[in-house]
């Protein structure tokens, strides 16, 4: 599965693109602002320069009509009194224009009154002048006087238009500090604004659609393996439940309705309804259970029965826990499982211990009545035969002397075959307390006990160092015993026996004819001879119970000494192995774990 790699937390993200919505508000706001001023001092100076050009054509119209004024005066043109008049309309305009325009101003205001007074007043004595002029009933001096007052009426009225003007220009200079000063941020910070909040935006989408297709990958993943263990499930029978404890919301994985032999999803998953399927018996245990995992988060194991939906009877097996996930909230989660199989092996190898059981009794009884009253019988066979040979040999019959010997050796074989027999069974049967052995000193050991055997045979030994094992001491002293004994017995008449202990590391892949194919280490412990050998043919029959080569007439033995070895081995973990060519020795390789 692939993991994904480490990003940036949720948190980060969220608050990086929390800031930039922030900052590109508030660049969109200043340059709102900004706009907006900008609006307003367009509109204040179109406005001033409508006033000015008004003021202006108010100034022109009052000229235009004083020269009109003076034509017809000096000529008598009607041409003259005409565009008078229409100078005259032209000044009312321009007056009701300039009212209009600064309304909204009442200093401005105030001073258009005045020059309004002003020119109206400059007007009625043009007026006054032409009625005059036109009754001829006033002197020339009067008219001169009329013109006089009228042109100091222009020459206010130039003064209140050059001081309408200066207030204009005062307030448009004032509106542009003040623009200055609402507006401190310059166009290059703001489009820097804006282009940071634009590379944070395009970062969040590249780093959401990352999220997003490793958030689809992730869960194509979940899909497969939700249905990987779903199958794990059907081939396993077992199934898997969780508890929302805060929403006390339960939920069962479909592979319990068919444990129960239902549909999934036949029922609502509570744990009332589960309980429904539970043996009767068994009830109060999956209660008290299930009490454990919630109100003492405890783990539990639970063994109950269940009664599916078609009668049958199955075991379950139940173990759940509580867990908190990285929000603090609690889940109890769980596993059932199908045992029946299990239960039903489990039951029948009790039942085959308990037979076991019943077998090792009857064993050591035989045990009992084979080391006591089956020998007893033979030491007297024995004891009669010593008797007879003793004392009436000389008097018996040739022929029932041959009897008796055959029967004194008989005894002997029977009494030997018991004890190889006890041999065996507290071989296979004694207590297994391992201890620290030096294979050194037991070989030496064995040596001492069959120093009579090799004295008479003249047998040489040929021996390396031998390793220090974990192992039952007495156990490894029989089968050297063993061994040794076999290898002297079965030696080449006329030829001194020579024996060699070997040893050395061997890996469990290295042995041959066993199932270890594994790296552990053992020690191979080998006893080589030169004595008659035997066919590779019998070299695993060799360790059956009871299996002779040779007969009693030609080599003596009950076929249970070998057979001991490889019980001795196997009790040790080991494995012992056996080669050999017809007249030329035998090798026995012991392997034991180091």
């Amino acid at each position: 599965m692939k993991f994904l790699k480490p990003r940036l937390p949720g948190f980060v993200l969220a608050s990086a693109l929390v800031i930039s919505i922030f900052t590109l508000l508030f660049a969109a706001g200043i340059s709102y602002k900004q706009l907006q001023m900008a609006s307003e001092s367009e509109k204040m100076v179109v406005n001033s320069y409508r006033i000015s050009v008004a003021l202006q054509q108010l100034d022109l119209d009052t000229r235009n009509a004083e020269t009109n004024q003076r034509g017809y005066l000096l000529t008598n043109d009607s041409s003259f009194l005409q565009s008078y008049f229409e100078a005259i309309q032209k000044v009312n305009q321009s007056t009701s224009q300039l009212d209009s325009l600064m309304s909204d101003n009442y200093q401005q205001s105030r001073l258009l009154d005045t020059l309004t007074s002003s020119v109206a007043k400059r007007i009625n004595y043009l007026n006054e002048v032409l009625r005059l002029n036109n009754y001829k009933v006033t002197s020339t001096d009067t008219i001169k006087s009329l013109i006089l007052k009228g042109r100091e009426l222009m020459n206010i009225s130039q003064t209140y238009i050059y001081d309408i003007k200066n207030d204009e220009l005062k307030l448009l200079k004032r509106s542009e500090m003040l623009h200055e000063n609402d507006i401190k941020l310059p166009p290059f910070l703001i489009l820097f604004i804006v282009l940071f909040s634009l590379f944070v935006f395009i970062i969040s989408f590249y780093k959401i659609n990352s999220d997003l297709k490793d958030l689809a990958i992730t869960n194509n993943q979940l899909l497969i393996n939700n249905e990987l263990f779903e199958h794990s499930e059907q081939i396993a029978d077992i199934s898997h439940w969780y508890l929302n404890i805060k929403e006390n919301e339960l939920t069962y994985s479909n592979n319990l309705y068919r444990l129960l032999g239902c549909k999934a999803g036949e029922f609502e998953p509570t744990f009332l309804n589960f309980l429904e399927f539970v043996h009767p018996d068994d009830r109060a245990l999956v209660v008290e259970g299930n009490r454990k995992i919630l109100d003492e988060s405890l783990e539990a194991q639970m063994y109950y029965r269940i009664i599916r939906k078609d009668g049958v009877e199955r075991h379950f097996r139940s173990m759940g826990k509580v867990i908190s996930d990285t929000f603090g909230n609690k889940f109890s989660i769980g596993i059932n499982a199908d045992i029946t199989e299990q239960h039903s092996k489990d039951k029948l190898i009790e039942e085959k211990i308990a037979d076991l059981e019943r077998s090792n009794k009857q064993l050591k009884t035989f045990n009992h009545i084979a080391s006591h009253d089956l020998q007893e019988p033979v030491r007297k066979v024995q004891t009669f035969i010593s008797r007879i040979s003793d004392k009436e040999l000389e008097v018996i019959p040739e022929n029932v002397r041959d009897y008796i010997t055959g029967i004194g050796k008989a005894a002997g074989r029977m009494q030997k075959f018991i004890e190889d027999m006890l041999l065996y069974s507290k071989t296979s049967m004694s207590d297994k307390v391992y201890e620290t052995a030096d294979l050194n000193e037991i070989l030496e050991n064995s040596k001492r006990d069959l120093s009579q055997l090799i004295e008479e045979k003249n047998v040489i030994f040929n021996t390396t160092s031998l390793p220090t094992v974990n192992a039952i001491p007495f156990q490894i002293q029989q089968l050297f015993n063993n061994l040794i004994s076999n290898a002297i017995k079965y030696s080449r008449q006329d030829i001194v026996p020579i024996i060699t202990i070997d040893s050395k590391l061997a890996l469990g892949k290295d042995i041959p004819n066993t199932r270890d194919n594994t790296e552990k280490i053992y020690y191979e412990i080998s006893f080589s001879d030169n004595g008659i050998g035997f066919e590779q043919r019998y070299a695993e029959k060799i360790f059956d119970l009871f299996f002779r080569l040779h007969t009693n007439s030609e080599y003596s033995g009950t076929g249970i000494g070998l057979s001991i070895c490889k019980v001795i081995v196997e009790n040790h973990r080991g494995y012992i192995k056996a080669e050999s060519l017809s007249k030329y020795g035998s090798t026995f390789s012991i392997y034991l774990p180091a």
